[in-house]
Formats: structure tokens, sequence, C-alpha cells
């Protein structure tokens, strides 16, 4: 394939990792949130001076399932950035700028096409034919 120009849907193929990755991000940024005001919630209860094994457990199981998203987070920014950078080499030529300016939203900002055109103050569809014609030039790069 060396040498052809790739497709459009080839292109897409190519870029769409960085809206999954934007997505897996989301979603394990919530599980945090959501394990931590979970953990937060629980009150120990004491028996005596120490804390009831169960509630110890809960609490311990809780910390522990946090430190893995919190891991898999930092991973998933990490191949994130990786993938940004090798794809934004090839978007940063595109010419003329704003062509740029729309895969740059789309992708790199997670916007929705009908997001990117209010951004840019354009119709939906000036803007849907604008995105063809950036992925177009972005096949065009080697």
């Amino acid at each position: 394939m060396k040498g052809e120009r790739m497709t459009r849907d080839e292109a897409k193929k190519e870029l769409k990792p960085i809206k999954d990755i934007e997505s897996d991000i989301r979603a394990v940024e919530e599980e945090i949130e959501r394990l931590m005001a979970i953990a937060t919630k629980m009150t120990p209860t004491y028996d005596g001076l120490n804390v009831t094994s169960s509630e110890r457990n809960r609490l311990e199981e809780a910390i522990v399932k946090i430190d893995q998203y919190r891991s898999r987070l930092s991973r998933l920014i990490l191949d994130s950035l990786d993938y940004k950078n090798r794809c934004l080499n090839k978007v940063t030529q595109i010419e003329p700028a704003s062509l740029r300016k729309i895969l740059i939203l789309y992708y790199f900002q997670n916007l929705t096409i009908e997001e990117t055109a209010e951004k840019i103050e354009k119709s939906e569809r000036y803007t849907y034919t604008m995105y063809e014609t950036a992925l177009d030039e972005y096949c065009k790069i080697q």
C-alpha cells in the first residue's frame, strides 16, 4: 500500500480511535467518581475501638478498585496522547486551516458534527461537506 492514497473510509478508521479512547477515558473517570462517592459515604461501624471486618473489607475493595481504575486511566491518557500526536502530524499539514479546524474539533475535541457546525458558525450540511473535504486532504498526506 506504500505510495497508494488512502480512502476516506480508511482515514475515518485511522482517526476514529481518537474518539474511542476519549469515550473510554470519560467512562473510567465516571467510574472513579462513582466509586469515590461510595467510598466516602461508607461510615465505619465500630465494635468497641475496632472497625468491623465487613466494613473494612468493603472499604478496602473500593480503594483497590479506585486504584485499578486510576492505573487504567493513566494508560488510556498516555495511549490517547501517543495516538493523537501521530495523527496530528498529518492533520497539521492540511490546508486551508478551516479544513484542519473541522478535523481538530471533531476528532481531537470529540465534538459531533452538529457541535462542530455550531462552533464554526456554519450549517450542519456545510460542515459535513467540509469534513469530507478535510478527510480527502488527510488522505493525500503520506
